[in-house]
């Protein structure tokens, strides 16, 4: 009997993440306003009314789809930084995380800009979730003395001004349709040299690995 259980409550839980799969499909490819039940159950190989089991109603189904999509781009961003030891480390390699998840799962960067509009709540609480992972990770910094020049209460503002950054650069540089590409080298070292100036951080932690030209060209100026 137990076992039965299990067994539907998997198959359960399995169904209604293939019908949210189905919906980041359609709405990464028709948008919000297309993306009709129809469309996600055929995308999703299920009947039309099995969809309603799961979900009140179309709305509802928007509302949950952008927590669906997005924790999974923050827990892949939170494993790829988990070893990362300075604030510097956790914004290079968030950074990279962050666009390589997007490539993988284009139709993120379309649900999330049009969630404003057709999903608003989800949307702010999605906003004030990733905003929240960026301000513990500059409290972090700040903490260590990492990040200076700054009271703790101006960090959340700093953490909306950083995920603003990087969506305009995102729509600028990487977002070419339904396709995202990664950041040009030089817009992504310009964007984190950025952020270091801005904080306090020398520039040379943003980049390890590598002698840093423009830092020289920099000091050899008057």
């Amino acid at each position: 009997m137990k076992d039965d259980m299990a067994k539907r409550a998997r198959k359960a839980q399995e169904t209604r993440q293939n019908i949210l799969d189905a919906a980041a499909v359609v709405v990464g490819r028709y948008g919000y306003g297309k993306a009709s039940i129809g469309r996600i159950a055929e995308e999703a190989g299920v009947a039309h009314g099995l969809i309603y089991l799961y979900f009140k109603n179309q709305q509802d189904l928007f509302d949950q789809l952008l927590p669906h999509v997005g924790e999974a781009m923050l827990r892949f961003i939170a494993e790829v930084t988990l070893d990362a030891s300075t604030f510097a480390e956790r914004e290079r390699k968030g950074l990279d995380a962050n666009f390589e998840f997007l490539q993988r799962h284009p139709a993120l960067h379309r649900i999330l800009n049009e969630a404003a509009f057709f999903a608003p709540e989800a949307h702010q609480q999605y906003l004030r979730r990733m905003a929240g992972g960026y301000t513990r990770s500059l409290q972090r910094g700040w903490a260590t003395g990492e990040i200076q020049g700054y009271d703790e209460s101006e960090l959340e503002v700093i953490a909306y001004m950083m995920i603003g950054a990087r969506e305009y650069l995102l729509e600028r540089y990487a977002a070419q349709g339904t396709v995202i590409t990664d950041l040009p080298a030089e817009v992504k070292k310009t964007y984190l040299r950025i952020v270091a100036r801005s904080l306090g951080l020398d520039d040379s932690l943003m980049f390890p690995d590598q002698n840093d030209p423009s830092r020289s060209a920099s000091r050899a100026q008057p």
